[in-house]
């Protein structure tokens, strides 16, 4: 699969970048006296800290809202596409004995996949988690294989568009009729997978605003959710 080159938002890079610049900042207003610094030094570090809140609990918050919402039973069969640590954990630590989700991690991050097994043995999980490499973009399971899908930051990554859209194909391919959909990403991006999902046939599709536990940095850059549901066989999609 190919991603972009860009940093992911919750790299803990961005949040010294902001630090880095309030404390220059603040010493450059401390050299010359001028409120411009003072003000560059403010915003920065007003922007870490929102970064980092976001980054350490925003997300989490958000998922713990996202989830309450959905009815999870011993026949749940979840799949979390580009798992990391927020919906993984918390649909496994939610699940009851018998439900099951399966984390899928990008091909560019297959490191990754021991650690994360590591985790949830540790954390007495590993009956009801399974993680895999896999392309986004094809994924190895057969049709109508899970009943709830969740991505977290993720998709985006997915480039070029033609690949996210190819990413939304098979998302809606192993998910059964009748089953979720739960995306958490950047605003633009959820804007296009609404499109996509639209004309796949999706019902009750909606993308909503999750206010300063979603922002990177500020509002100049919101998380913005997504829900959706696949339409059953037989149902009429006008």
């Amino acid at each position: 699969m190919q991603v972009s080159r860009e940093w992911g938002l919750g790299d803990g890079r961005q949040v010294v970048g902001w630090f880095l610049v309030g404390v220059v900042g603040f010493g450059a207003w401390v050299v010359f006296r001028q409120v411009g610094w003072l003000l560059v030094s403010g915003v920065s570090l007003v922007s870490g800290t929102i970064w980092l809140h976001t980054a350490w609990l925003g997300r989490e918050r958000i998922w713990h809202q996202l989830l309450a919402m959905v009815p999870l039973n011993d026949q749940t069969r979840a799949l979390d596409l580009g798992c990391g640590s927020g919906p993984l954990r918390q649909l496994a630590m939610r699940l009851p004995v018998g439900g099951q989700v399966t984390g899928v991690v990008p091909v560019d991050s297959a490191a990754r996949c021991p650690a994360l097994m590591s985790r949830w043995q540790a954390a007495n999980l590993a009956d009801r988690v399974t993680v895999q490499t896999a392309d986004l973009r094809d994924l190895p399971w057969q049709p109508n294989q899970f009943n709830l899908v969740v991505s977290s930051l993720a998709l985006h990554r997915v480039q070029p568009r033609a690949g996210r859209l190819q990413a939304l194909q098979e998302l809606n391919r192993v998910l059964a009729p009748g089953g979720r959909v739960l995306i958490m990403d950047r605003g633009f991006a959820c804007a296009e997978y609404r499109e996509a999902l639209q004309r796949l046939g999706y019902q009750d599709i909606q993308v909503t605003g999750t206010g300063y536990h979603g922002w990177w940095g500020g509002p100049w850059l919101p998380t913005l959710t997504l829900t959706a549901v696949k339409p059953r066989e037989g149902t009429l999609v006008s």
